[in-house]
């Protein structure tokens, strides 16, 4: 019989982790709010949600990012894996700075948009091969 350790889980070294797909659920929730400001009377509703809703989303880029690996990995353009979950953490921190000073909805979803192709471009990336 064999005794093993369990402790906090290793550092994450490359690939998708799986906070990844509550990232993008959130990112998604954020689109459908946006979208619903031009139907619905309860703007301010509409604000509170769409802030916590980012809220998250920013939380759980911040441990995805800290949680990752800071070589770079091979033929990932010589940038690091948390440097770009770290960028991804600011774009959403832009658009929740847009969305408490009242900026144009267009420019919002524009962020949004590129939020998402962003994690896109996260999830798809091959695993770090050793």
């Amino acid at each position: 019989m064999v005794l093993m350790a369990t402790g906090p889980d290793p550092p994450y070294r490359g690939g998708t982790p799986p906070k990844t797909d509550i990232l993008e659920t959130h990112v998604h929730e954020a689109r459908e709010l946006l979208n619903s400001v031009g139907i619905a009377a309860d703007v301010p509703k509409i604000r509170n949600d769409l802030i916590d809703t980012l809220v998250k989303a920013i939380a759980t880029t911040n441990d995805l990012a800290y949680q990752s690996s800071p070589a770079t990995e091979k033929g990932a353009g010589g940038v690091p894996p948390k440097a770009r979950w770290y960028q991804l953490l600011g774009y959403l921190v832009q658009v929740l700075d847009g969305v408490c000073k009242n900026v144009e909805l267009s420019e919002i979803n524009e962020r949004l948009l590129k939020v998402e192709k962003e994690l896109r471009v996260a999830k798809t990336k091959p695993p770090q091969t050793r």
